[in-house]
C-alpha cells in the first residue's frame, strides 16, 4: 500500500482510528497538564519570601494565582489543587462515558482516577499529620514521582525537616529524593 496524503487522511480519519486519535489527544492533554504542574513546582521560594512575591518576580500572572482570592495562601492553594483535579476527573469521566470508547482507554482513565484519589488521600493525610505535629498550616501536592510540601514557617530547623520528611515518606510512599519541602512565612 502506497502512503500518500490521500491514504494518510483516510487512515487517520477512519472509524477505527478515531478512538485512538481521541486517546492520543487526551493523553497529550493530561501530559501537558502534568508538565505544567511540574514546571510550576520547580519554582524556588527563598525562606524569607512569600510564594506570592516569588511568583510575581517571575511572572505577574502567577502573583495573582499565588495570592488567590481569599488572601490565605494555603486555603487558595488547596482550592486551586481541587479545581485542577476536578477538571482532570471530568475529562477522564468523559472518556469512560463515551459511547463505543475503546476498552483500553476506559481502563487507563479508570486507573488514572484511582491514582488521583490516592494522591488526594495522601495529600490530606500529610497535611493533617503535619498540623498534628505542631506546624501552623501545611499543603501538599502529589503526583507520580513528585511530592511538594509547603508549611507555614519562617524557617525550618533540621528537626522540622526530618519530621516533615518522615510524614511525607510514610504517607506518599515515594523516595526522599522526590520530596520538596518549602517553608512559607
Amino acid at each position: 500500500m502506497k502512503f500518500d496524503l490521500k491514504n494518510l487522511k483516510m487512515l487517520l480519519f477512519s472509524k477505527k482510528a478515531l478512538p485512538l486519535m481521541a486517546l492520543l489527544l487526551v493523553t497529550g492533554t493530561l501530559g501537558a497538564i502534568r508538565w505544567a504542574s511540574l514546571r510550576d513546582e520547580a519554582v524556588y521560594i527563598p525562606q524569607n519570601q512569600s510564594p506570592a512575591v516569588a511568583a510575581g518576580a517571575e511572572n505577574p500572572d502567577r502573583l495573582a494565582e499565588a495570592a488567590g482570592s481569599s488572601g490565605d495562601f494555603f486555603k487558595d492553594f488547596r482550592a486551586q489543587r481541587e479545581r485542577a483535579r476536578q477538571d482532570e476527573i471530568e475529562l477522564l469521566n468523559s472518556i469512560v462515558e463515551r459511547e463505543n470508547a475503546p476498552i483500553d482507554s476506559v481502563r487507563e482513565a479508570d486507573k488514572r482516577k484511582v491514582a488521583l484519589t490516592q494522591f488526594y488521600e495522601q495529600e490530606r493525610g500529610i497535611e493533617k499529620m503535619l498540623i498534628a505535629k505542631g506546624f501552623e498550616d501545611a499543603a501538599a501536592f502529589i503526583q507520580e514521582g513528585s511530592v511538594t510540601i509547603i508549611v507555614r514557617s519562617e524557617k525550618l530547623s533540621e528537626l522540622d525537616n526530618d519530621k516533615i520528611l518522615e510524614v511525607a515518606l510514610r504517607e506518599s510512599k515515594q523516595d526522599a529524593a522526590n520530596i520538596k519541602i518549602i517553608p512559607v512565612a
